[in-house]
């Protein structure tokens, strides 16, 4: 998955949004993967996550975002694949 983000003057919000609309985009790349992944970090399965309404999903990917740091961790993740 390709996630070309600028982190230059844009807060964490604002990034949040940039990052929620790529992983939408391309989640049909990684959808197993992306699903585990979030999945995970409410204790569910994959397969739970992918029949959640999309509101609850779109809840969860926020709860993600809106952790002290996620932002920087981005950044410094998407600084590796280059």
């Amino acid at each position: 998955m390709d996630l070309n983000l600028d982190f230059k003057g844009k807060d964490q919000e604002q990034l949040g949004g940039e990052l929620l609309m790529s992983l939408f985009e391309n989640l049909h790349m990684a959808e197993q993967e992306t699903s585990e992944f979030f999945g995970g970090l409410v204790g569910i399965t994959a397969e739970d996550f992918l029949n959640l309404p999309i509101d609850e999903a779109i809840g969860i990917i926020k709860l993600l975002m809106s952790q002290p740091g996620i932002a920087d961790f981005f950044k410094r993740a998407g600084q590796l694949t280059k």
